[in-house]
């Protein structure tokens, strides 16, 4: 019958239309990683009377990004294949319950160029997202890392905000990077990065006892391995944070110590 009514068309108009050819088609890459984060802080409640308390908590997430080109770099998305709480100092199990409903989280950005995540949005995700927003900002190395010679210094200062149920997160990062040269990564030739930071943050969260704001300042150091083609294989970052929590409940701000140790790997 489709043969017919093109012979049909033929003959009326006295051609049939040849189909347009269709336009290049981007290509799309697909990167697999893995992000472990620990973390530990100690809190000060004395204010509270309670004294302080020690917190530790691990947790993993596998995710899958795929990268196409498009208009000033590459359009980015990345998600969150799976969750897991390696260690808690309490409530395991129900944070593993959260980490599982976050399963298919879902960012989209733009990669730039010089290997900046512009305008991250958390498109789709559960509670448990929220645990990574600020590392995936910050994921490559900026300032088009992998062009740089052994010895070349450059500065980039990174700015980020995060919004969840209630609350707000604004965060900022000055780093330097240093071009270490050429090593190894795994079995992989790979040029080092290496990195300081200096943080400032500053948050608020409602409660049902009342509003919480939070204010810190933070340092860092880092390593990042990137091949020549620019390819990010992974690396590690380590922050400590001081970081002082007024509540409505305490006659005086709540000092809170952290420190968080982040590793990315290329699988």
């Amino acid at each position: 019958m489709f043969v017919r009514l093109l012979s049909t068309a033929a003959l009326a108009g006295g051609f049939i239309a040849t189909p347009a050819t269709p336009g290049p088609v981007s290509p799309v890459t697909t990167l697999k990683y893995k992000v472990g984060i620990v973390a530990q802080s100690t809190i000060d409640l004395t204010a509270m009377g309670a004294g302080e308390q020690k917190n530790t908590s691990g947790f993993t997430g596998f995710f899958t990004m795929t990268l196409k080109d498009t208009a000033g770099g590459k359009a980015l998305t990345m998600v969150l294949d799976s969750m897991a709480i390696d260690s808690a100092t309490q409530g395991q199990a129900q944070l593993q319950a959260a980490a599982d409903s976050s399963k298919g989280s879902t960012w989209r950005g733009l990669l730039t160029e010089q290997g900046k995540i512009d305008n991250l949005v958390l498109v789709q995700g559960g509670p448990g997202a929220q645990q990574f927003e600020a590392v995936l900002a910050g994921f490559f190395p900026r300032g088009a890392a992998h062009t740089k010679k052994k010895g070349e210094v450059w500065t980039d200062t990174l700015s980020y905000s995060s919004t969840s149920d209630g609350g707000s997160t604004n965060i900022k990062m000055m780093t330097t990077f240093t071009a270490a040269g050429e090593g190894m990564y795994g079995a992989a030739k790979a040029l080092t990065i290496n990195t300081t930071s200096i943080t400032s943050s500053v948050g608020s969260q409602e409660g049902p006892g009342g509003d919480m704001q939070m204010e810190g300042h933070g340092t860092g150091v880092g390593v990042y391995y990137v091949s020549k083609d620019g390819q990010y294989l992974g690396g590690t970052n380590t922050i400590d944070s001081d970081i002082m929590i007024t509540v409505t409940q305490a006659p005086a701000p709540i000092p809170l110590k952290a420190h968080t140790v982040i590793t990315v790997t290329g699988l």
